[in-house]
């Protein structure tokens, strides 16, 4: 009888002791996405891009504006030279490019917003974050990570890993801080 409940107790401890060998400690981290964004969303490719068509419709818009100034410079001469013909036409063709002018910044400034609207909302942008995430996870043992939200009431910094996400995230786009310089 003695043998039976030393075999029971041995038995029972070792299928006790597999569970608690094989229970897992979870480590919570938290991320800021908000702070990501603000920091990766202006360093990446797509928002350079974005900069750039942004830049070059700002100079198209200066070209069209110092051509409309060259007519009314024109026009101001003809009016001078008492050619009323040519300060005539010369006004028609004025009016034509303001108007231009005034229906192209419309229409550039929309494809930007659109484009930026797009770019903040690209899956690409959040997959690749998501991949970030789950890299800087994995390889600093953390099994859960939460969004950090308002709703916190407290955490230790050691379980914030946005800046490692941040860090890895520039190092990945060729950037070496969140500054541009790389």
């Amino acid at each position: 009888m003695r043998k039976k409940i030393f075999i029971i107790a041995v038995v029972f401890g070792l299928i006790s002791g597999g569970f608690i060998f094989a229970t897992q400690i979870t480590k919570v981290g938290i991320v800021d996405i908000s702070r990501i964004y603000s920091i990766y969303f202006r360093e990446s490719k797509e928002v350079i891009k974005l900069e750039e068509l942004r830049s070059a419709y700002l100079k198209e818009i200066a070209k069209k504006k110092e051509e409309i100034n060259l007519l009314k410079s024109q026009k101001l001469d003809a009016e001078d030279n008492n050619d009323d013909e040519k300060a005539l036409q010369l006004d028609k063709d004025i009016f034509n490019k303001e108007q231009f002018l005034k229906e192209y910044i419309q229409i550039k400034t929309q494809q930007l917003r659109q484009m930026a609207q797009n770019l903040s909302q690209s899956s690409e942008l959040i997959q690749e974050i998501a991949d970030v995430i789950q890299y800087v996870a994995e390889n600093n043992g953390f099994s859960l990570i939460l969004k950090k939200t308002d709703q916190f009431l407290y955490w230790t910094p050691e379980i914030d890993i946005t800046d490692k996400v941040i860090k890895e995230l520039l190092r990945r786009s060729g950037k070496k801080n969140g500054n541009g310089t790389g």
